[in-house]
């Protein structure tokens, strides 16, 4: 029986048993979309709290192989499970539906939440790139902390990027990491070496410099784990040195983040095929976590 034929087993036990194997692991994208729409269903269907529990806690293990749909069914069962409300919110996705209006130093907007829980206090970013901050959220005139997929709301934006929006224009909770995410899977090495600096902070596609994951994941465990698992999964299966370069560099700027599902991909590498730079690097990663 397949992992996720696991986590729709009749025995619950055997259910947190398949979850916890799941977040133990990182897994290749189609092994982490196909586990990821299994959890979804698990998490709609279970009945008993330990094995909702080890669902829900590995749930940010597949987090980028998540389908939009797979969120909106989570959104709708368990919303207020602290780990799922945070995962809902760094998903989050919004598009102006109405024409803005300046308050102050602010701006009210009529919004439809296309995609996760975005929550008040969470930064966005527009289409230009530019930040606001999600100040505050009302339903039918009700304030509220978050705004459910498919919902249509007011809000109250600052910011830089909360001057000059338009009518169907789209904000987005922090899209990078999921865009480095995709970086590091694609087949030119150009495009991993660039989402792996990225990752760190380093200065993007379009020269111009992103904020350091470093310090910005410091208030995000689950996104710094997120690219951790991604940067090691590519270092393992990384044929090109310059784009392996950067991904060891990356995951030094992230070592804090760096668990042990990750910290076993990197055990792979052979220090004996890798130039002397990398070696450095690597056993910087590893240091008393090395097996050989």
């Amino acid at each position: 029986m397949g992992l996720t034929e696991q986590l729709g087993h009749p025995d619950p036990r055997q259910r947190e048993a398949a979850a916890r194997r799941v977040a133990r692991r990182v897994w290749e994208p189609e092994a982490e979309e196909a586990i990821g729409a299994a959890l979804v269903l698990a998490v709609g269907a279970e009945t008993e709290p330990g094995a909702l529990a080890a669902q829900l806690d590995a749930l940010p293990a597949v987090e980028a192989g998540l389908t939009d749909d797979g969120l909106h069914r989570l959104g709708l069962v368990r919303s207020e499970a602290p780990v799922l409300a945070r995962l809902l919110a760094r998903a989050g996705r919004l598009q102006i539906s109405a024409p803005v209006r300046p308050s102050g130093a602010a701006t009210l907007a009529v919004v439809r939440c296309l995609r996760g829980a975005p929550r008040t206090g969470l930064r966005l970013r527009t289409p230009d790139g530019a930040w606001t901050v999600l100040e505050r959220i009302e339903l039918y005139g009700r304030a509220v902390d978050r705004l459910d997929s498919g919902c249509t709301g007011r809000v109250l934006l600052s910011g830089p990027g909360a001057r000059g929006l338009g009518e169907w224009e789209r904000l987005d909770a922090d899209p990078r990491p999921r865009e480095c995410v995709r970086g590091l899977r694609a087949p030119d090495p150009r495009v991993r070496a660039l989402a792996a600096a990225g990752a760190a902070g380093a200065a993007g596609p379009g020269g111009a410099a992103a904020t350091g994951w470093a310090g910005e994941a410091a208030a995000d465990p689950e996104t710094g784990g997120m690219l951790c698992a991604a940067l090691a999964r590519a270092a393992a299966n990384e044929p090109d040195p310059a784009a392996l370069e950067s991904e060891l560099a990356a995951l030094l700027s992230l070592s804090p983040f760096l668990g042990p599902p990750a910290l076993a991909l990197l055990h792979t590498l052979d220090p004996a095929t890798l130039p002397a730079r990398h070696r450095t690097c690597l056993d910087a990663l590893l240091g008393p976590h090395r097996t050989d």
